[in-house]
């Protein structure tokens, strides 16, 4: 059972990476109807699962500007509290969040999705974590904040970063 949901993740990634959304679509809820229970719910036990289902499905629907299904799927992650998600997971859900919330003009909710999927970007080692910290930079001009992002203590060693 965690060989086959591995496998389709990973199966699903590629899909993702190729553009073949139709295809993903299908892994997708192969893989949704197999963390749900009987009666077709959300399955809390396999929270760790779900959010990486909804990682990957956050980010079609970024890539394909599906902003009514990426914000209804985003809320619902945010609400898994039982999964002890890898945080490169954590940052995908929250810099597609950030993506979302800019495009919605909402900078401040943006401002703290991009500096949450930095932190977990950072965390896992992932080189998002530097096209995040740019986000970060956009989103508190936007919000014509007077706080430095690099006062952060988690933003400071990136601060003359030329990346």
């Amino acid at each position: 059972d965690r060989l086959w949901f591995k496998t389709n993740t990973k199966l699903g990634k590629l899909y993702y990476d190729r553009g073949d959304f139709n295809k993903l679509a299908k892994i997708l809820k192969q893989l949704h109807q197999s963390c749900q229970t009987d009666d077709g719910e959300d399955d809390l036990k396999k929270g760790t699962q779900l959010l990486e289902i909804y990682a990957l499905e956050i980010q079609m629907y970024t890539a394909q500007k599906n902003n009514k299904k990426l914000k209804t799927l985003y809320e619902q992650s945010l609400h898994i509290k039982s999964a002890i998600p890898h945080p490169l997971i954590m940052g995908v859900i929250r810099e597609c969040g950030g993506k979302m919330h800019l495009r919605e003009g909402e900078f401040e909710k943006a401002h703290t999705d991009f500096f949450e999927a930095f932190k977990n970007y950072d965390e896992s080692g992932s080189p998002r974590r530097t096209t995040c910290l740019k986000y970060l930079v956009l989103a508190n001009m936007l919000m014509k904040s007077g706080i430095n992002p690099f006062d952060s203590q988690e933003a400071k060693p990136y601060k003359n970063d030329p990346g």
